[in-house]
C-alpha cells in the first residue's frame, strides 16, 4: 500500500513563559504539542498512525482523496 499524504498546520503559541508548537490537521482529528517543530511533527505522525489504525474508515477516505496542496496561509495586517 502507498503512503498517505496528510496536510498539517503548525502554530506557535505562548504557554506561560514558554513557547510551544501545536500541530493539527484539516484531514483527520489529530492534534499534537511539542517544544519545537521537529518534536511536534514526530508526535503528530505517531498520533496520526495510531488514529488511522483505530479508525480504518478515515484511512480509506484519505486514500481516495486526490493529493492537493494545502492552501498557503498568510498573515495580513489591516
Amino acid at each position: 500500500m502507498g503512503k498517505i499524504g496528510i496536510n498539517i498546520l503548525i502554530e506557535r503559541e505562548k504557554k506561560g513563559s514558554k513557547i510551544i508548537f501545536i500541530a493539527s490537521s484539516p484531514d483527520i482529528n489529530v492534534f499534537a504539542e511539542g517544544k519545537d517543530i521537529d518534536e511536534v511533527k514526530e508526535k503528530f505522525i505517531g498520533g496520526a498512525k495510531h488514529h488511522l489504525e483505530n479508525f480504518p474508515e478515515d484511512k480509506r477516505l484519505l486514500m481516495k482523496k486526490e493529493n492537493f496542496e494545502m492552501p498557503m496561509i498568510q498573515k495580513i495586517f489591516l
